[in-house]
């Protein structure tokens, strides 16, 4: 088997999770999209909800290494405000797809699923926020607008212009 198999697996994955949601996905199919045997599949995941766990911690993972590019320094050396206006700038980037949409929202019925996720966003965003310092509610705020602003372009329903998302974009940054 070669190495790149279970990145195989896991990118297909993530293609069926993207079309069809994370419960559609099963080992036949995931075998079958990545060009690997049902066997060389169970090797990697030896159950339906492993291979789930696996695909949220994937797509959790690519997040993480986004943060860290955009944060430009390694976590430990950042502020909690540089972590913030990180994540809302991936957040709020053309990064996130529907599949990451697909797999958070299908993901919310069960908590070993939705673990890795509530584990980001806490780290990179101190949420929920400290106190009710206006400074902390505004990041909170930025936090939440550019969650938002993920969620309506992963569904193709924003609607702004280019002027119009470079000003909310702004805006985000400001609260941050």
């Amino acid at each position: 088997m070669r190495p790149s198999s279970r990145h195989a697996i896991l990118d297909a994955a993530v293609q069926i999770a993207e079309r069809n949601g994370i419960g559609s996905l099963t080992l036949d199919a995931a075998a079958k999209r990545a060009g690997v045997s049902k066997g060389g599949l169970i090797y990697h995941f030896a159950s339906k909800e492993q291979l789930m766990l696996a695909v949220v911690e994937y797509i959790s993972e690519a997040w993480e290494s986004a943060l860290t590019r955009e944060l430009g320094t390694t976590y430990e050396n950042a502020t909690p405000g540089a972590r913030l206006r990180a994540y809302t700038a991936v957040a709020a980037s053309h990064r996130a797809s529907r599949a990451d949409l697909a797999i958070v929202i299908d993901s919310i019925h069960d908590e070993a699923l939705l673990a890795p996720w509530r584990a980001l966003i806490s780290r990179w965003t101190a949420s929920p926020p400290p106190t009710a310092d206006p400074t902390d509610i505004d990041r909170q705020v930025a936090r939440l607008a550019a969650d938002g602003l993920w969620f309506a372009e992963a569904t193709g329903t924003t609607g702004l212009s280019a002027e119009v998302r470079a000003a909310v974009l702004a805006r985000i940054e400001r609260l941050a």
